[in-house]
């Protein structure tokens, strides 16, 4: 099964996530900070993450850059779900590695399968 860590600063987008990711065939596993998610990064190795933007310790593009520059994780995908919707913070997130960009609040979950699916492979 594969294993999807989750960084946002709302636990209540962290547990939605997870359970829907449970229901969906994969192991959801939850961070409520930057911090937390780089230590839970290297615990848990996660087959992918997805990182709000927005969070009170170290922003997402940082938590990016901080997992590309780690070796183990250089390819790991990372999907990106912000309530931020302009452009620059679109190219920022990319040019900090992450492979996808979903806008909260997530309307359809389809999309955010899908999505999923598409950066696993």
């Amino acid at each position: 099964m594969n294993k999807i860590l989750i960084i946002d600063d709302e636990p209540a987008t962290v547990e939605m996530l997870s359970v829907f990711l449970n229901l969906n065939g994969y192991e959801g596993v939850g961070a409520y900070n930057g911090s937390d998610g780089l230590v839970l990064l290297e615990a848990e190795r996660p087959d992918m993450l997805i990182v709000d933007l927005m969070m009170p310790d170290i922003e997402g593009f940082d938590v990016c850059l901080q997992v590309r520059q780690k070796p183990t994780f250089a390819h790991t995908p990372i999907l990106i779900i912000s309530a931020r919707t302009d452009q620059d913070s679109i190219r920022r997130a990319y040019a900090c590695g992450a492979n996808g960009y979903l806008t909260k609040p997530i309307k359809n979950l389809g999309d955010l399968l899908g999505e999923i699916q598409r950066l696993m492979g």
